[in-house]
């Protein structure tokens, strides 16, 4: 919160830089906060996110429709879109970013994010899953470290959950996750969540595993309960941005 404090010492012409203006309504003068003062709290609110440097850039106006013969690149931004304009006052809690790898589903998801709290003043973060299930086996032993851990992931307005079900997990990190979806679902707490994982309906193959398998058929029971499903198809936008025919030709 450093540089949110830097910032409310620059000379707002309102209020000098103090965040309070004073106002005079039926003949009586009165302190009000200053419009720069939100504008403050919002970018502190950004900052404290956690969102990764790599993301920093991701807007819904950013999103790159690069295969225009793909309608669901389109259509997941319009939904994405939608949300972001009616919340809180949306049909479902939050979304499920169901798609291959490269198909844009954490740059939408991160959009969603910072433009909530830049627009909205939603208090969010984002957790990226690969690095939760990490540091909640990191807290093995520890009496109340995981579910200090979790804490603040329960307790926030908005969670981006990026890449859930990435890689498997123990029993216990099972139910530890249970624990903040089924907790964020008990109390209407919006969430985000990004995946490369079908949903074992689609088409089934046997041998293949399904999001039910990697996270559990009662947390996958409350994700399409919770969510609106959103789903992307196609390339890989990495792969076609960066391709080159030297190493094509070779791939």
């Amino acid at each position: 919160m450093a540089m949110a404090t830097e910032k409310m010492n620059t000379k707002c012409e309102k209020c000098g830089g103090t965040g309070w203006i004073l106002v005079t309504e039926d003949e009586v003068e009165l302190v009000r906060r200053c419009e720069c003062a939100e504008k403050i709290r919002r970018q502190g609110l950004l900052e404290t996110a956690a969102i990764p440097e790599r993301y920093h850039h991701c807007t819904l106006d950013s999103f790159n429709i690069w295969d225009k013969k793909n309608k669901t690149l389109a259509r997941s931004k319009k939904a994405v879109r939608e949300y972001v304009d009616l919340y809180p006052e949306t049909e479902k809690q939050g979304l499920l970013l169901m798609g291959p790898v490269g198909t844009g589903k954490t740059h939408l998801a991160v959009a969603a994010l910072q433009e909530l709290i830049e627009g909205k003043g939603v208090r969010g973060c984002f957790a990226d899953f690969t690095s939760l299930v990490l540091e909640i086996q990191m807290t093995f032993g520890e009496t109340g470290g995981s579910r200090e851990l979790l804490q603040p992931l329960v307790e926030a307005e908005l969670l981006v959950l990026d890449e859930l079900g990435a890689g498997k997990t123990s029993q216990w990190v099972l139910d530890l996750l249970y624990y903040l979806v089924n907790r964020r679902y008990l109390e209407r707490r919006a969430t985000i969540f990004t995946t490369n994982l079908k949903d074992p309906t689609d088409s089934p193959k046997a041998g293949q595993e399904y999001l039910a398998d990697r996270v559990s058929r009662r947390i996958r029971s409350r994700l399409f309960e919770m969510c609106e499903k959103i789903e992307l198809v196609g390339g890989d936008f990495r792969k076609h941005q960066y391709a080159h025919p030297r190493y094509e030709k070779n791939a």
